[in-house]
């Protein structure tokens, strides 16, 4: 009975890392370069030719939105996450784990919420065609990948509930 759970968690754990590095790939090349871009953009519009873009904030907010969604689950594996280490490190190894173990369900509880919330509040928007202030594009699509990244982000905190590093890669693990 044990071994298919363990399979279960083992395939989990390794959709979980790829979906994560291949987010995190999504974040740095390609909405973060094109938020720069679209605030390069704006900004010479705005203040040399007195022309701003009208959807240009709603646009800067989404993409900023997914570039922090795209790293979260990252970040949770190479242990880039805040915590307070001026207390943490002060604790016993003992007292460090339930910590641990409390941020872990803490971000387990949020961002399931957030996943199962977010991937609730779709079919609604795609109802009421919901639309950015001057963005006029649903933004059904946002709320679904922010879901998705939210899913993403809960496995990768059941698979790794420390948030440390496994030592096996280096760098970006790009």
């Amino acid at each position: 009975m044990l071994s298919w759970i363990d399979r279960l968690l083992a395939g989990l754990d390794r959709w979980s890392e790829v979906a994560a590095r291949r987010l995190f790939q999504l974040g740095i090349y390609v909405t973060m370069p094109s938020l720069v871009l679209l605030v390069s953009v704006d900004v010479i519009l705005r203040y040399v030719f007195n022309a701003p873009l009208q959807w240009g904030r709603d646009a800067n907010g989404l993409l900023l939105l997914m570039t922090v969604f795209c790293a979260l689950p990252h970040a949770w594996d190479r242990a880039y996450h805040i915590r307070m280490e001026v207390f943490y490190l002060r604790f016993n190894e003992h007292r460090r784990r339930q910590v641990d173990v409390l941020a872990a369900v803490a971000g387990i509880i949020v961002f399931g919420l957030m996943a199962t919330q977010a991937a609730l509040f779709v079919p609604f928007m795609m109802q009421t065609g919901e639309t950015g202030e001057d963005l006029e594009m649903e933004l059904w699509p946002w709320m679904g990948f922010l879901s998705v990244c939210a899913a993403v982000m809960v496995a990768r905190i059941f698979a790794n509930p420390s948030g440390e590093e496994s030592g096996s890669e280096t760098g970006m693990g790009l």
